[in-house]
């Protein structure tokens, strides 16, 4: 972590004045060199007061999603396996890349711009610059646990990760801005009644043995978009976090929360099933309500029921049979 990163951590760890002093003893570094420190955070925007015999004061931040904004809410440790870009095709492409490359599990790419963002079923994802958060996170799961589960013979484990997922982006959501968004079955997460993040989980196997080798778990969230800024074929359903809270969140700040709570749920996976599916299972907004499925051939209209102990969605359909479906897209009036 560069000198410029420190000295915003402790800055915006601060609570108020912190003296040049303080920050050069606690960083082991000269008062001139934290003088330079800051000088080069203004420049990239952050405003610092000074008062003298006070220190220096962090007023305001911009909403930039830089390794140095990022690092501001991590530890050093952890910035070593998280990438943050300016811009990049699609993070999941690029982490597929260093994955085949040998990157370590936890890895995590961030960008603030994509052109080639993926969504599910071969569909683009729309990521402009400035206004969201595009993320993928790598997990390779250890040999003892893929032997585990192979002797289990759950094989729709590795399917809900997608789900987990869900659940732990919406606790980083709910910890950055105090809004708990719901679910909709499988993998997206809405606000009043609009999309406000997706999720795309791409299992990478073995030729061999067609035994798991990793899993890129990517994630868009809508953060500064106004409605305006969505394609217009989207504008109905589509939203934001700042049009669906009124809160300008700081994209850094939710950015280093996903990191956190996507941490959290690989070290709890699958374990904590219990907890993980209790909170997707409340969070749903499918349940009890009609909605369009669309999983083999034609659309069709079913009752969702609930989330079974697999993730996955239990509808009761026009002749009154129960069934569980495993994959598909539901539509449904919220």
């Amino acid at each position: 972590m560069s000198t410029k990163d420190q000295v915003l951590k402790i800055l915006k760890n601060s609570g108020g004045h912190v003296s040049g002093e303080r920050i050069a003893t606690a960083l082991g570094i000269s008062r001139a060199a934290v003088n330079m420190a800051v000088k080069a955070l203004r420049e990239d925007g952050y405003e610092i007061g000074s008062v003298t015999n006070r220190g220096y004061i962090l007023n305001n931040s911009p909403d930039h999603v830089t390794s140095t904004a990022v690092g501001a809410w991590l530890s050093a440790e952890r910035m070593k396996t998280v990438d943050v870009l300016s811009t990049i095709d699609s993070t999941n492409m690029e982490l597929m890349r260093r994955a085949a490359s040998g990157a370590p599990g936890g890895t995590v790419i961030i960008a603030d711009e994509q052109t080639g963002g993926l969504g599910r079923r071969g569909r683009s994802f729309d990521s402009p610059k400035n206004s969201g958060i595009y993320f993928s996170y790598l997990f390779r799961p250890a040999a003892e646990l893929k032997e585990r589960i192979a002797a289990e013979g759950n094989t729709l484990i590795w399917a809900s990760l997608t789900s987990w997922t869900a659940v732990a982006v919406s606790e980083a959501v709910e910890r950055t801005c105090g809004v708990r968004p719901g679910i909709k079955w499988v993998n997206d997460l809405y606000i009043n009644g609009k999309k406000i993040c997706g999720i795309l989980t791409q299992m990478n196997t073995s030729a061999e043995n067609m035994e798991v080798e990793s899993i890129i778990i990517g994630i868009g969230v809508n953060v500064r978009e106004n409605y305006e800024d969505f394609p217009e074929e989207f504008r109905e359903r589509a939203g934001s976090l700042l049009t669906e809270t009124g809160k300008r969140v700081s994209r850094a700040e939710l950015a280093a929360h996903m990191v956190e709570t996507m941490d959290e749920m690989i070290a709890a996976w699958p374990q904590e099933r219990e907890r993980y599916h209790r909170a997707y299972a409340e969070n749903s907004v499918v349940t009890g309500k009609k909605v369009k499925l669309i999983a083999q051939g034609e659309p069709e209209e079913v009752q969702a029921v609930g989330i079974d102990e697999d993730f996955a969605l239990v509808v009761t359909d026009s002749e009154g049979k129960t069934r569980r479906i495993i994959s598909g897209d539901v539509t449904v009036r919220l």
